[in-house]
C-alpha cells in the first residue's frame, strides 16, 4: 500500500500545481481590470495553497480516531459555526460563510462537510452489525444529518446540500442500508428541493432556462471557450472567453479555459489525473480494516470525484449552474484548504492501517 499512498501524494501535488498555473492564466485579465494587479487571484491562492500544504501534514500527523471519539462534538461545533454564519453575514445575504471584519473567513458549508462524514463513519462503525435498526437511525443519525443539510440548505446553498446528500447516501448505502430507506430519503429531500425551487425566483428561472435548453451567459461562455480549444488549444494565456465573456473562469469555470488554452488533449488529461486520483484512493481503501477509517476515506475520496463531475457536468450543460469548484484548481479558500486539510487526515488513515499490517506480519 505504501506505493499507492506515493502516488496519491504526487497525484494531489500535480493537480495542485496544474491548477495553481491555469489559474494564474484564467485569472489574470479580470483581475488586473479590477484590482490593477494581473497577479491578485494568482497571490492569494498561492497563500491559501501553502496554507492547505501545511494543514495536510499537520493533519497527517494526528491520529485520525480522535475524529471518532469525537464525532458528536465535531458535528455540534458545526451547527454552531453556520449558525455563527448567519448572524454575521445577515447584511450579506448571499454570503455562506463566516463573516469577521468584513471578510469571508470561511464556508461553513465546506467545515459541515468534513463533519458530516465524519459523523456518518462513526455511527456506521457503531451501527454496522445492524445498520438497518429504524429506531437508532430516527435517534441517532437521521436528526444530526438532516439538521445539519438543513442549516447548508437554508444559508441558502442548495448545490452543496445535494451534493453532500449524494455523499452520505452513497456511504449508507455502501454500509449496506437497505435501498427503500434510501428511496425514501431520495423523495422527501426531492420534495424539499421543489418547494425551495418554487419559492425562490432566481432559482426558479435558473432551472428553467436550463430545462428548456436556454442555459445562461456562464453556460454559452463556457461551451464556446470549449469550442474555440479545439484539439490542442490556444496555448497558455490564449483564452480569449475569459476576458470579461466569462466572469467566474477562475473559480466555477476553470475547466472551459483549460479546454480553450490546451484543448480536448488538456481536457482529457485532467480527466486521467482525476480517475488516477480514484484509482489509488480505490488501491488504498481495500487495505483498511477498521471501519471507521475505511468509510472516512471513502467518503473524502468521493468528496473530490463528485465535486469534479459535477462540476464538469454543469459545465457543458448537462447540469444547470451550481457554483461548485474545481477541487484543488478552483480559486477560494476554504475548500481548497479544506480539500488538503482531508487528504492528509486519509494519508494519516492508509499510513496506521500499513503499520497495523506491519506489526501484524512481525508478529507471525
Amino acid at each position: 500500500m505504501k506505493e499507492n499512498i506515493i502516488n496519491l501524494k504526487i497525484l494531489t501535488f500535480l493537480i495542485c500545481s496544474i491548477g495553481i498555473i491555469t489559474l494564474y492564466s484564467a485569472s489574470s485579465a479580470y483581475a488586473a481590470s479590477r484590482f490593477s494587479d494581473y497577479k491578485y487571484f494568482f497571490e492569494n491562492q498561492s497563500i491559501r495553497l501553502l496554507i492547505g500544504l501545511v494543514l495536510l501534514i499537520i493533519t497527517s500527523h494526528i491520529n485520525y480516531r480522535i475524529y471518532n471519539k469525537n464525532s458528536r462534538i465535531i458535528i455540534i461545533s458545526c451547527w454552531i459555526l453556520i449558525f455563527m454564519g448567519f448572524l454575521t453575514s445577515q447584511h450579506l445575504p448571499t454570503s455562506r460563510g463566516l463573516i469577521l471584519f468584513g471578510k469571508n473567513i470561511v464556508s461553513t458549508s465546506d467545515v459541515a462537510k468534513f463533519g458530516l462524514i465524519v459523523y456518518l463513519a462513526s455511527y456506521v462503525e457503531l451501527h454496522r452489525k445492524d445498520i438497518n435498526n429504524m429506531k437508532d437511525l430516527l435517534s441517532d443519525l437521521i436528526p444530526y444529518l438532516g439538521l445539519t443539510l438543513l442549516l447548508i440548505f437554508f444559508q441558502p446553498d442548495m448545490s452543496t446540500t445535494f451534493t453532500i446528500s449524494l455523499i452520505l447516501l452513497a456511504l449508507i448505502y455502501v454500509a449496506g442500508l437497505k435501498t427503500k430507506y434510501i428511496f425514501y430519503t431520495i423523495i422527501s429531500g426531492a420534495l424539499v428541493v421543489v418547494l425551495k425551487i418554487l419559492s425562490t425566483s432566481y432559482q426558479f428561472r435558473r432551472f428553467i432556462n436550463w430545462f428548456s435548453g436556454n442555459g445562461d451567459s456562464q453556460s454559452s461562455g463556457s461551451i464556446l471557450a470549449l469550442s474555440n480549444g479545439g484539439l490542442f488549444g490556444n496555448g497558455l494565456d490564449g483564452s480569449l472567453i475569459k476576458k470579461g465573456h466569462l466572469p467566474a473562469a477562475h473559480t466555477d469555470f476553470m475547466l472551459p479555459i483549460i479546454g480553450e488554452e490546451f484543448g480536448f488533449i488538456g481536457i482529457t488529461l485532467i480527466f486521467i489525473l482525476f480517475f488516477m486520483f480514484l484509482y489509488y484512493s480505490i488501491k488504498i481503501l481495500q487495505h483498511i480494516d477498521d471501519c471507521f477509517g475505511f468509510f472516512l476515506s471513502l467518503g473524502i475520496t468521493m468528496n473530490v470525484i463528485v465535486y469534479f463531475l459535477i462540476n464538469s457536468a454543469y459545465v457543458v450543460g448537462v447540469f444547470p449552474t451550481t457554483g461548485l469548484p474545481l477541487p484543488f484548481m478552483s480559486y477560494g479558500g476554504s475548500h481548497i484548504i479544506l480539500s488538503l486539510a482531508s487528504m492528509g487526515v486519509m494519508f494519516n488513515i492508509a499510513k496506521n492501517n500499513l503499520s497495523k499490517k506491519r506489526v501484524v506480519y512481525n508478529e507471525v
